[in-house]
């Protein structure tokens, strides 16, 4: 008994002993005690793969929308450029540039050249079909013209000489162009056979005849 109370006795004093000797500041880390550093890194970097992750999947995403878009069922252009078998094509239809003269201003004379009736009024249709409105018409001092003949002013555009020159040539049968006299007209055309037409008949007066003396008879 007196044995056990004596090691008891000595435990309580070793007991005593260690807990008043003075620490010499070296701390040792409880066990199960976090790192708050440490925590936050891990929390840090966590977030970081989370973004990353989140931003990856946002470009996969538009990626795979525009070769969607791209790779779309192409639209046929066949019928666009190719016409089908029972379409008629059409050529365009060419227009004429428009003109820069006022032809209502061009003043024309004809002058009936065949003897013809008619012939000077049959040109002045034609020619205000193409827009020339002041014509004046008279007879001229030939009546037996073959060749149309036309002068033209020298201050005329060369858009109304063209024109009316290939008029004429498209109705008469030959055309000369003659230095103009007239400083009252800007054209004047002495009209001469149509195409297909023969020259007026000639209506000269025939000679009368003669009469026969009468025998008289004599004593």
């Amino acid at each position: 008994m007196e044995e056990g109370q004596n090691q008891e006795t000595q435990t309580q004093a070793v007991t005593q002993e260690t807990s008043t000797r003075p620490s010499s500041g070296v701390s040792f880390p409880t066990v199960g005690e976090p790192k708050k550093s440490g925590g936050a890194k891990t929390l840090l970097i966590i977030g970081v793969l989370i973004l990353i992750g989140i931003l990856g999947f946002v470009i996969y995403k538009n990626a795979s929308d525009n070769n969607e878009e791209g790779l779309g069922e192409p639209t046929p252009f066949e019928n666009l450029n190719a016409p089908s078998q029972n379409e008629t094509v059409s050529s365009p239809t060419p227009t004429a540039a428009p003109s820069t003269v006022d032809k209502t201003k061009v003043k024309i004379q004809i002058q009936n050249g065949t003897g013809i009736t008619g012939e000077a009024a049959y040109l002045q249709t034609q020619l205000k079909d193409l827009g020339y409105t002041n014509i004046v018409l008279g007879n001229s001092t030939q009546q037996d013209l073959t060749a149309t003949q036309v002068g033209f002013a020298g201050s005329l555009s060369s858009e109304v000489v063209r024109e009316i020159t290939a008029e004429l040539n498209t109705i008469y049968q030959s055309v000369t162009t003659i230095t103009p006299t007239s400083t009252t007209y800007d054209v004047v055309i002495i009209t001469g056979l149509r195409k297909g037409a023969t020259p007026k008949p000639s209506t000269s007066p025939r000679p009368s005849a003669t009469p026969t003396p009468t025998p008289t008879a004599t004593p």
